[in-house]
């Protein structure tokens, strides 16, 4: 209820491995932590995570930042997108802005988020710590050569409370980013331009029940009225051409699909 726009991302994020073996890049002692930056080669979820959000309506009275309080960080309006911060104590700076509604909270561990290491202290100028940009172009490697005691997640697990209808597998309001590809995530230029060439199978189907209904109704007439019988047989061929057309398309496609899992 505080943040359904916000809860659902942050749930699919992290249902779908984003934040796994990523670092909590920012640790700032009594102030936050934060994270977001994945190293995942999932095109998808790069493109997940690099789409915003739009802003939850701010709750009235506004939540209040307490230590354990996790929210989304932001630039802006409808600016979220990927990173989250866990607040390490009551802050009334915090949560002043739409985008930093709070969409959760620390049940049970904040011992472990208090103990992460905060060696390197905030980003520049403020501190030592990672640049975020640098983050996005060197990865783990940029992290492990210059930051080396920085923690960072193993894998996370998504666990619905009961009766949460919270939609994890994609199929929701939110709009999956542009150029997506679920048939084959990993597939290059060459895969994504096979895909956008090829007719969706809603739209198969939508053809051979179009052909379907075409003969029934060249059948019924047919049936009224014999005399018509010479003219019947173009459209009839005609349409059993067109499901013949489509049941060879239909084979190729899961022939292709036979042999890429190969």
């Amino acid at each position: 209820d505080w943040s359904p726009i916000g809860y659902e991302r942050a749930v699919k994020l992290f249902d779908r491995g984003f934040y796994d073996h990523s670092h909590f890049f920012r640790v700032v002692p009594h102030f936050l932590v934060q994270f977001g930056i994945s190293y995942t080669e999932d095109h998808y979820l790069h493109k997940l995570a690099m789409s915003t959000i739009k802003d939850d309506p701010q709750l009235k009275p506004r939540i209040k930042f307490r230590e354990g309080i996790i929210s989304f960080a932001g630039s802006g309006p409808n600016s979220r997108s990927s990173h989250l911060f866990i607040a390490y104590r009551e802050n009334d700076n915090l949560g002043t802005e739409l985008w930093e509604t709070p969409v959760g909270r620390v049940a049970s561990g904040m011992d472990v988020v208090r103990s992460l290491n905060h060696e390197y202290g905030d980003m520049p100028p403020w501190g030592h710590g990672p640049e975020q940009p640098k983050i996005h172009q060197g990865g783990r490697n940029y992290i492990e050569a210059n930051f080396p005691n920085l923690d960072e997640f193993l894998t996370c697990h998504v666990v619905l409370p009961t009766g949460d209808d919270t939609n994890t597998s994609g199929d929701s309001d939110e709009e999956e980013p542009e150029d997506y590809y679920p048939e084959d995530e990993e597939g290059g230029d060459e895969t994504k331009e096979e895909q956008k060439n090829e007719i969706p199978p809603k739209k198969i189907n939508a053809l051979r029940k179009k052909g379907e209904e075409q003969i029934d109704r060249l059948v019924a007439a047919s049936d009224d009225d014999e005399s018509s019988s010479h003219g019947f047989e173009v459209p009839v061929i005609i349409a059993v051409i067109i499901l013949l057309v489509l049941f060879v398309m239909m084979k190729k496609r899961k022939a292709k699909k036979a042999s890429k899992s190969l």
